[in-house]
């Protein structure tokens, strides 16, 4: 049976334009995304219609390596992502967990909203990033922003 689709959104006190720069280029991301507990070393990522997107984690304690990669389907800077996420984990047996993200950039008054919706893509649930994972995430983007 497929995951239920986890839905998130948050407010920030910064641009529409900031909070997309933090959520797209490496120097942010490195600051403010630590899944699993590990540092991103590398990302590509083009931000276009069939683009790549590839994110490389560094693990201190040598356990493996955490790759998340995927691609674009719709890419509107600033605007609306839309892209599958698929992470791979080889120091786990583990399935590879699929998903396609939609994340969502708004104005608001004070600020800028981002809007996250995760649809798992796969019937084997693999590792499934819940929902407080994703909070915990965005608490971490919203300190970095913010701060």
């Amino acid at each position: 049976m497929k995951n239920e689709p986890i839905s998130l959104t948050t407010n920030f006190a910064v641009s529409k334009t900031e909070l997309f720069k933090a959520w797209t280029e490496q120097p942010a991301l490195t600051s403010w995304w630590k899944p699993v507990g590990r540092t991103l070393s590398s990302l590509e990522n083009e931000i276009k219609d069939g683009g790549k997107i590839r994110y490389k984690f560094d693990d201190q304690s040598q356990e493996g390596e955490l790759i998340i990669e995927g691609e674009y389907q719709s890419a509107i800077p600033e605007e609306k992502l839309v892209y599958s996420w698929n992470w791979i984990m080889d120091d786990q047996p583990i399935e590879n967990g699929i998903y396609l993200l939609t994340v969502e950039f708004k104005d608001v008054e004070g600020g800028s909203q981002l809007s996250i919706t995760q649809q798992n893509q796969s019937e084997q649930e693999g590792i499934h990033p819940h929902e407080k994972g994703w909070e915990g995430a965005l608490k971490s983007l919203k300190d970095y922003l913010e701060r």
